[in-house]
């Protein structure tokens, strides 16, 4: 395990934030109780593969997209109550229970793509717990079950990770037509996203503008932008000059995000990320610190930095790439450009006509998305 001198203690989540994911759990443990007990009557096999996606479900996760999808509702329907009405939610869905279900249809989709996130890369650990692909090829192994372990447990996975996002399909249910637009909008972005990602690395793409586009994709615009936008149209459609509005808040931030990240994976400590540090060195992600780093380095650096994307990299190289990564700069450069962004997003917040409870909650998980240790 790594321990990083610049270990700092996990940073508490903004209230507000807590607030919003304590809605979304019960949500989350709720229909996840309901359909194990559904499925398990009808035949105990096939509550098993639910109960593999509650395990991981539940494992942990910030919340994060629920959140600003809430606090963007109740930023824009506090401002205008009469917009507010039980009236405009469709399927006898309250207002309330419409948002709270949003919120929790992002989390089902955030761990259909992390569950296919750990195939891809093939990651042993996710929010601290095994990854579904690992358990049940193991299980494979221990119950002497025929076929190829692996096999069986990338299969298991995938089908896993396809029942989440089954179950965030059916809690839009009720939203908005415009809402129900930029649903489908980012799930197309996040799997284009996941592409580009992959595909950058195979090639070995990692330069600066590459970084950038697989950010907006994979955390500005699923991560907050889109989050943001379908709280306001989620009884309906708004005025355009929000959604952009809200878009000029959500880039910087989402970038932000995504940089910190990026430091997270480098320095960050492998109890608190629940996974191990170095991964996307060895997986050849493209990042902004990598790019920077590619840009500034002298011939002898340059050689350390071609390590990036070797899968049996040590802990030694790792080390060997993060000491290039800071004497090039790049970790410096890293930390001045997510101030940088944060002071953008804030800017552009301070011209989004919100509710003023509101707006204090999305300063303050600005904060936290910039700030946080896991």
């Amino acid at each position: 395990m790594t321990d990083s001198p610049n270990r700092q203690p996990a940073l508490t989540p903004p209230p507000q934030l807590i607030e919003v994911a304590s809605k979304v759990d019960a949500r989350l443990q709720a229909v996840l109780d309901e359909q194990i007990g559904h499925w398990t009557t009808i035949d105990p096999r096939l509550g098993e593969a639910v109960a593999e996606l509650a395990r991981m479900t539940t494992s942990g996760g910030k919340r994060l997209r629920a959140a600003f999808a809430y606090w963007a509702w109740r930023g824009h329907y506090d401002r205008h109550p009469d917009l507010r009405s039980d009236k405009l939610a469709t399927s006898g869905i309250g207002p309330e229970e419409l948002i709270v279900n949003l919120g929790a249809a992002f989390e089902f989709l955030q761990i259909f793509a992390l569950i296919h996130d750990d195939i891809m890369d093939d990651s042993t650990t996710r929010r601290g717990a095994t990854t579904v692909h690992v358990q049940n090829a193991n299980r494979v192994t221990e119950q002497g079950w025929r076929g190829d372990p692996r096999r069986y447990g990338e299969g298991v996975a995938i089908l896993v990770g396809d029942l989440g996002h089954v179950y965030a399909d059916q809690l839009t249910n009720g939203i908005s037509p415009r809402g129900r637009q930029i649903w489908d909008e980012l799930r197309i972005e996040l799997n284009l996203g996941q592409y580009l990602d992959m595909r950058s690395a195979a090639a070995g793409e990692l330069n600066l503008a590459t970084a950038r586009s697989v950010a907006v994709f994979k955390s500005a615009l699923y991560t907050i932008v889109r989050p943001l936008q379908l709280g306001v149209c989620l009884h309906g459609p708004v005025d355009i000059q929000l959604l952009e509005q809200l878009d000029a808040f959500g880039r910087p931030l989402g970038r932000a995000f995504q940089l910190r990240d990026d430091a997270l994976g480098l320095l960050g400590d492998e109890e608190t990320l629940g996974k191990p540090v170095g991964d996307d060195l060895r997986e050849g992600k493209p990042t902004e610190l990598v790019a920077f780093a590619m840009a500034n380095s002298s011939p002898t650096q340059k050689t350390v930095l071609d390590l990036v994307g070797n899968p049996d990299l040590s802990s030694d190289q790792v080390s060997q790439l993060i000491e290039v990564l800071s004497e090039t700069g790049a970790i410096a450069h890293n930390e001045q450009e997510i101030q940088s962004l944060v002071i953008a997003a804030t800017e552009a917040l301070d011209r989004i006509d919100f509710a003023p409870e509101a707006v204090d909650a999305l300063q303050a998980m600005a904060q936290y998305v910039a700030a946080r240790t896991s």
